[in-house]
């Protein structure tokens, strides 16, 4: 798969370089999600962190603390505003 888009951009969006694994967890999912949410928080953090989908394995996408993502995950869900540093 071609790292960069056809207009010249570094790379592709996550969405489409990770199709796939988003689709897996989409088509799984067994738990319900916040409104506006295609995933459960669970699937989230598994498209993060990582995990399996069936027999697909998910690629991390962050190397650190799981729990920091849980919060931010959280803090996403009840609306409020999320600033990243560093």
């Amino acid at each position: 798969m071609p790292t960069h888009s056809k207009n010249g951009d570094l790379r592709l969006p996550a969405e489409i370089l990770f199709a796939e694994e988003l689709d897996a967890l989409v088509k799984a999912e067994k738990h319900a999600a916040p409104a506006g949410w295609k995933m459960s928080r669970r699937s989230v953090l598994t498209y993060i962190c990582w995990g399996k989908s069936g027999k697909l394995e998910i690629t991390p996408k962050y190397i650190g603390h799981q729990r920091l993502v849980e919060i931010a995950i959280s803090t996403l869900v009840t609306d409020r505003a999320l600033l990243l540093i560093g």
